[in-house]
């Protein structure tokens, strides 16, 4: 089998390291349970939080999402949308993100994991 590329890992939440076990227990459709993470993966047993707090600093990964949504339906709305009123802005951007909570928590922890996280991947943990 293939290595899998570190793109693929991320946008399928796998662990770094083995690139294999999921970093989340419950799939993203498990709306009620979206947030509960593997403490350790699954496949190659790593320690998926380096450090009791770690995960604070993902705030500003999602911090960056969320700017960069409000950005894209303030230019959405303004130049297909007529530029209608300063609510219909509000309004949106509140609505999207509500409806993004699931994926903005995911992905900002594992973008900040990769990053951050200090685990190297391990080509020969791979299947």
């Amino acid at each position: 089998m293939a290595e899998k590329s570190i793109a693929g890992a991320l946008l399928e939440g796998k662990c770094p390291r083995c690139r294999e076990g999921d970093m989340f227990a419950y799939p993203l459709n498990r709306i009620t349970k979206f947030n509960k993470m593997n403490m350790t993966c699954p496949h190659c047993g790593t320690r998926l939080e380096p450090e009791p707090g770690f995960y604070q600093g993902a705030m500003y990964v999602s911090y960056g999402f969320t700017v960069m949504m409000m950005i894209i339906v303030s230019m959405i709305l303004y130049y297909f949308a007529g530029d209608p009123s300063e609510w219909v802005y509000i309004g949106v951007v509140i609505a999207l993100m509500l409806l993004l909570v699931p994926l903005n928590y995911r992905y900002s922890r594992i973008i900040y994991l990769y990053l951050f996280g200090g685990i190297k991947y391990d080509p020969g943990l791979s299947k």
